[in-house]
């Protein structure tokens, strides 16, 4: 998948503005997946956690320079960029929980995320990239 060619992805300038802001963003997104999970919001707590990483993950972007155009071409990016750095686990998790997500958003059937499922993935949230 090559997301520059097919404009998923476009180089600019590093933007270290841009970078702490998704950093703070990935704070607050994670603050509040652990206050929905308190409450019993499950499948809202796995949503603000995947958003954390999320925005960590394009934190590494800004750093670099690029900007993305959706979800999944972060995901192509980091897979592409910070396999050895960040491991596949880390990428393997952002891009499930980026699945999940979108059938949250987007599906037409009753999700059934369990307190387990939500608290893994908040414990995944606080492993930063």
């Amino acid at each position: 998948m090559n997301v520059f060619k097919n404009g998923s992805l476009r180089r600019t300038k590093p933007d270290p503005l841009k970078v702490t802001k998704a950093l703070e963003m990935a704070e607050l997104k994670r603050q509040r997946a652990q206050a929905l999970f308190e409450n019993d919001f499950f499948e809202e707590s796995i949503v603000s956690s995947y958003t954390s990483r999320f925005q960590a993950a394009r934190a590494l972007l800004f750093h670099d320079g690029v900007i993305e155009k959706s979800h999944a071409c972060v995901v192509a990016y980091l897979r592409e960029h910070y396999s050895s750095a960040l491991g596949q686990d880390k990428i393997n998790w952002l891009d499930t929980y980026r699945l999940e997500r979108h059938e949250s958003f987007y599906g037409l059937e009753k999700s059934n995320v369990d307190e387990h499922e939500a608290e893994d993935a908040l414990e995944k949230s606080k492993k930063s990239f």
